[in-house]
């Protein structure tokens, strides 16, 4: 037998197996909020979280009862260059907020880490939703020797938006999230559809604590192809971007349907009922899957549809047998050669797409989902090989910036003069990596690139580099030009988004504030407060202004002394220092007032 699943997710059968008891058992359990196993020979500790089947803990509002994700809570959810924050399910998260209140869940996940075990969080249908959020949760506030929690989910709902797994991806966290899915099983489509009324009667099917529960209900046909439509429309409107879809009549389409915003994150494993399990972590072929394998003809309609519910029941025997066989197909290995027809392409994998329902359309959209993703990783190795480029152009502004000192004039207003070739020469190197870094920010905003792309080390230190070093040429230009007359401001109407995203990567890699790390806009800050005049009133704009400038004076003396700025802004012919000694004694704090004169001294 070669590898096994156990071996390739890095959880043991033994493990999975325990795990699925567990949920099953808490999802029948009332009172408790989750329930702790330490198993013996085991070194994990699994947090298996109640269910509920309340319309509250479900849906807050119609269509999809979504909300933007509190970022206090989980600051990593968000796209770190187009500042976007994630959408999560307003219940999902309000509930999981309640138990967090409680105080018990972290205490218990710290004694746990103290004894040195593996943290496992657990949960069936709903408790699934609070199991994805718990791990999430814990893994922002991980510390770098703490070994990160793992989540296995069975029979899931989708908790979160695009933006909401781009996140987990890019902060290389996908790996921890394992989610089993039945082929028939509702619950991981319901949150494609709207809330409706039949959600009530569906719900109460699966509460263990309902007169209903596991009872056959008339509704389930009519429900399971309201679904099944709303999945419909959202696995057609992602399969045509993921085609190069370019017609204005798709996004238009926004406008008449209600499009679920949730999505899939995280490694799927589907059952196909026969022992088979099949794996992929492409989200964009999950999302096709959980519509593809769900499908039913007319003479099965029925069956299907009770099926649907059925299966939600009965993970734990599922898996125990399927765990057993382990008859295991990745698709991720070779997802954009998947075989189109059903008796074509390795038989293992051809058999178990198959056993799935997977039609030849269904097919050809999980080839796309591989072939988008490989375009991705095409466009990084691009953007890889001009690299050299960058550090040529980069190393010819370095240059440029050491010989301008020797004119006793500085970086920036060298630049900005425009007198000698120099100049002319730095601002060409400044229009060819200004093309360089738009076409990535494009390809950024486009997601045309990998999720991992914007958290890569050697990115963030090369944009960090860039944008100290040419943001200020830029401004120079903006202001040599006098933009700011007919635009307004640099940074407000003025600044490239190359340098937002740059910032915004650093920001996001050191945990900091957003605007934290403004220092390449030290010299748009010192032109906007040139451009107003220092008065002797005290009124509100004055008061303003004092305080900005301040404020400036304490960042200089920080940002030179952890080298983000040079001193050649501190040189007597500099714009900054002939500004600064025009301002009145009031309007300098101390000691910085002292250190700045000091290094426009020469006096470190």
């Amino acid at each position: 037998m070669g590898e096994t699943l156990g071996n390739r997710i890095s959880l043991s059968e033994e493990m999975i197996n325990r795990a699925a008891s567990q949920a099953m058992r808490a999802h029948n359990s009332g009172g408790r909020p989750f329930i702790l196993d330490k198993p013996r020979g085991l070194s994990v500790a699994i947090f298996a979280f109640a269910g509920s089947w309340l319309p509250d803990d479900w849906f807050t509002h119609p269509p999809f009862g979504e909300t933007k994700m509190d970022t206090s809570t989980f600051p990593s959810l968000r796209s770190v260059g187009n500042d976007e924050v994630a959408v999560v399910n307003a219940s999902f998260l309000r509930r999981f907020k309640a138990i967090l209140d409680q105080l018990s869940l972290e205490k218990e996940v710290r004694k746990v880490v103290a004894d040195h075990k593996q943290v496992l969080f657990t949960g069936h249908s709903w408790g699934a939703a609070m199991a994805i959020l718990a791990t999430l949760y814990f893994l922002e506030k991980g510390g770098p020797n703490q070994n990160p929690p793992r989540c296995i989910t069975f029979g899931s709902p989708l908790v979160g938006d695009w933006i909401f797994g781009h996140a987990v991806r890019r902060e290389k966290w996908s790996d921890r999230f394992i989610h089993f899915v039945m082929r028939f099983d509702i619950i991981p489509r319901i949150m494609l559809c709207p809330a409706s009324i039949e959600h009530q009667q569906i719900l109460n099917y699966f509460n263990p604590r309902s007169e209903f529960y596991g009872k056959p209900i008339d509704p389930h046909l009519a429900f399971y192809l309201k679904v099944m439509r709303s999945a419909a429309s959202v696995a057609t409107h992602d399969a045509c971007n993921l085609m190069g879809c370019t017609n204005p009549l798709l996004e238009n389409l926004r406008n008449f349907v209600d499009l679920s915003p949730y999505r899939p994150f995280g490694t799927f494993i589907f059952c196909t009922g026969n022992g088979k399990l099949v794996v992929v972590k492409n989200p964009d072929a999950a999302l096709q899957m959980l519509f593809y394998t769900a499908q039913l003809s007319q003479e099965e309609a029925a069956e299907i549809a009770q099926k649907s519910l059925y299966e939600h029941l009965v993970y734990d025997n599922e898996l125990q047998e399927s765990l057993g066989m382990q008859n295991v197909v990745y698709l991720d290995d070779s997802l954009e050669e998947l075989p189109l027809s059903s008796d074509s392409g390795p038989a293992i994998v051809n058999t178990a797409l198959n056993d799935l329902g997977l039609s030849t359309e269904a097919r050809l959209c999980l080839r796309a989902a591989g072939g988008l993703e490989n375009r991705r990783l095409r466009n990084q190795a691009k953007i890889d090989d001009n690299k050299q480029k960058i550090k040529e152009e980069l190393s010819k502004l370095r240059e440029y910036q050491e010989m301008s000192e020797t004119r006793e004039l500085g970086y920036y207003d060298a630049f900005k003069s425009q007198d000698e070739k120099a100049d002319f020469d730095a601002n060409v190197s400044r229009l060819v990596l200004a093309g360089i870094w738009d076409e990535i920010i494009e390809m950024l905003r486009r997601s045309e690139l990998p999720d991992e792309f914007e958290n890569r080390e050697e990115l963030i230190e090369l944009g960090t580099l860039y944008r100290r070093l040419v943001e200020p040429l830029d401004i120079a230009n903006y202001y040599r030009n006098l933009k700011n007359e007919d635009t307004g401001t640099y940074m407000t109407r003025g600044r490239p988004k190359r340098y937002r995203y740059a910032q915004r990567w650093l920001e996001h890699a050191e945990k900091k504030p957003s605007g934290w790390r403004s220092e390449s806009c030290f010299w748009a800050e010192v032109e906007e407060l040139c451009s107003i005049k220092t008065g002797c009133n005290n009124g509100p704009l004055q008061d303003t202004k004092k305080q900005k400038i301040q404020q400036l004076q304490k960042r200089l003396i920080e940002w030179i002394h952890d080298g983000c700025l040079g001193k050649d802004v501190v040189l007597e012919g500099s714009t900054f220092v002939k500004w600064w000694k025009t301002l009145p004694s009031e309007y300098r704090s101390e000691p910085e007032s002292s250190m700045i004169a000091n290094l426009i001294h020469g006096q470190d």
